[in-house]
């Protein structure tokens, strides 16, 4: 029991060192975002997604795969600077020529994302693409090297530098979408400089090479390729099938109810930040399966409860936006599934990347992708931002099944009843919020969930205990 304790300590104690950054961040973000529903109208947050839908697509092109090759390396090479500039160079240099490419097709992307010329919003987006891969090879050298107070420290200082300058271009300058975009922008350079200083005995050290790793990691990385671009045609579908179909009026509803809906990507950050490391590290040791799994079951029933809390404190975090934006409530309720059930896939697809069978990962994009569509095709002309929403809630329950289900043919099945239990009580509760909008149906679901988990339920309430207990328990002794 001593040894239980003492690994649940050490998980809980990096845990919480990793959630610090995110829990701070979504603070500050939940003050962002009335701000911005206040100052801008639905149609102006609208354009301003799209700016973000657009830099999402081009950073994931530009990366190549190689940051992903770079974190299922990290463990396994013991020259880590070596490592990241064989990963590095590569995605920095097709960020420059990406950037030109922006500038040179700057009328096109620009028409696609606001359905009209935006030269200096183009410009930002070019200069953009180097700094997007700095930022992000330089917050994974933290997350791998496990520093989770420093990690998080970065996390809030961007969003503290995002509400100064926002608020700043809202009170003396515009208020329109450019403002959102450019404290965007702003925060992005500051953020990189500031990480540049922190790991500069990464970006000091001697320019070297290794071919054997390279192709090593290109092997890995090529299929993370499209299938990368695939999940974001994947996650975007919604955004990109509004902007098609519907108006600005309804991406902004659905682009503010996602804000709120990253309450819960608070977890999803700070356990994908923490576990992907943690997990490297313990299957490189030879650590046994049923503690991969233990993890993955109180995690699900963690993000079940949460999803659940989530319903029940809807009509509050509401209040939040703006009357104008009141319109989003019932989108809120279906993309909840997204944060939640990629959080949950990030345990039980694990087995996909310990094997390299990253190809699996370019199926699943594409299936996902289609139902994603045919969704959308479907429901958004007929739905807005609703229908939306439902598209992305059925596609992120059909991820998560077949990031699930291939990870279980490469590495061993799990127990699928406990994943069973509580898609099925997330799918029941949102039916019921959407149909009756009432809190104490909502309530009543934490008691099926009660029932549907006891035996987990009783098992992390003892783990807890123990934990506590030692914990607290040897204070009071030495006291």
């Amino acid at each position: 029991m001593n040894v239980i304790n003492n690994t649940l300590g050490s998980f809980i104690k990096k845990f919480l060192g990793f959630s610090i950054g995110p829990v701070v961040s979504a603070f500050l973000g939940l003050i962002i975002v009335p701000i911005t529903t206040y100052f801008v109208s639905p149609e102006e947050f609208g354009k301003s997604s799209m700016y973000t839908l657009g830099y999402t697509l081009f950073s994931l092109i530009i990366y190549l795969g190689m940051d992903q090759a770079f974190v299922r390396e990290y463990n396994a090479v013991e020259d880590k600077k070596k490592l990241f500039w064989s990963s590095f160079t590569i995605p920095f240099i097709f960020s420059l020529l990406f950037s030109i490419t922006i500038l040179i097709f700057y009328k096109p992307i620009s028409m696609a994302l606001f359905d009209r010329h935006e030269w200096y919003i183009m410009l930002l987006l070019s200069i953009s693409m180097p700094f997007a891969v700095m930022d992000n090879f330089n917050m994974l050298i933290l997350r791998m090297q496990e520093k989770a107070v420093l990690f998080s420290m970065m996390s809030v200082i961007n969003k503290v530098v995002n509400l100064f300058v926002l608020m700043a271009y809202f009170l003396f300058i515009e208020k329109s979408f450019k403002a959102i975009i450019n404290a965007t922008f702003i925060s992005l350079i500051i953020m990189v400089l500031s990480e540049i200083i922190i790991n500069r005995e990464y970006w000091l050290s001697k320019i070297h090479f290794d071919k054997v790793l390279i192709r090593r990691m290109f092997r890995f990385a090529l299929p993370l390729i499209p299938a990368t671009i695939i999940s974001w045609i994947f996650g975007s579908m919604d955004r990109m099938a509004l902007k098609q179909w519907s108006t600005f009026y309804e991406i902004g509803l659905f682009a503010a109810a996602l804000k709120i809906s990253n309450v819960l990507g608070i977890f999803q950050q700070a356990f994908a930040t923490f576990w992907v490391p943690t997990a490297y590290r313990w299957y490189e040791e030879g650590e046994s399966r049923d503690k991969f799994i233990k993890v993955s079951d109180y995690l699900t029933i963690a993000m079940t409860f949460l999803f659940i809390c989530m319903l029940i404190f809807k009509k509050i975090l509401m209040m939040l936006l703006a009357s104008s934006y009141g319109d989003a409530s019932s989108s809120l309720t279906y993309l909840l599934f997204m944060p939640v059930l990629y959080t949950m896939s990030e345990t039980t697809a694990i087995g996909i990347t310990f094997k390299r069978r990253t190809g699996f990962n370019l199926f699943i994009s594409i299936f996902v992708a289609i139902i994603n569509f045919i969704l959308n095709f479907i429901l958004v002309p007929k739905l807005g931002s609703l229908g939306a929403a439902i598209s992305s809630a059925v596609a992120y329950i059909t991820f998560f099944w077949l990031r699930t289900i291939f990870s279980s043919l490469v590495w061993g099945k799990f127990d699928y009843k406990v994943y069973i239990a509580n898609t099925s009580i997330m799918i029941a509760a949102s039916i019921v919020d959407v149909v009756f909008n009432n809190s104490f149906l909502n309530a009543a679901f934490i008691v099926i969930f009660i029932i549907l988990n006891i035996n987990h339920v009783k098992e992390v309430y003892s783990l807890a205990s123990n934990f506590l207990s030692s914990k607290f328990g040897k204070g009071k002794e030495r006291a």
